[in-house]
């Protein structure tokens, strides 16, 4: 078992892990209820941590990690009803609940 990739939260390193299994690369997530220990450990060993079930998956886990952080973030969005930005993931405005124009 090798350790690939340190997430800055939880939901991070379970999307990596899907990512990897939708591959057929077996991952497991640590680390997953260490943020308890904050204050009496030190923090960065309560990150979230991406294992690799398998030594020789490590080569083609680390491929897919790459492309997947590699891929482009959606443009922001302006909402046309209120004129708010919006992260380009949102179908509707945070601000005004309007539906964005694609």
């Amino acid at each position: 078992m090798l350790r690939l990739y340190t997430a800055g939260d939880l939901p991070e390193a379970h999307l990596v892990v899907q990512l990897l299994e939708r591959v057929g690369i077996a991952a497991q997530v640590f680390n997953e209820h260490a943020q308890g220990g904050l204050g009496e450990i030190p923090f960065t060993h309560t990150w979230p941590e991406v294992w690799v079930i398998e030594d020789a998956d490590l080569p083609r886990a680390q491929q897919v990690l790459d492309a997947w952080q590699r891929m482009p973030s959606a443009p922001s969005r302006r909402c046309h009803d209120c004129g708010e930005e919006n992260p380009g993931t949102f179908e509707t405005c945070w601000r005004c609940g309007r539906p964005l124009a694609p």
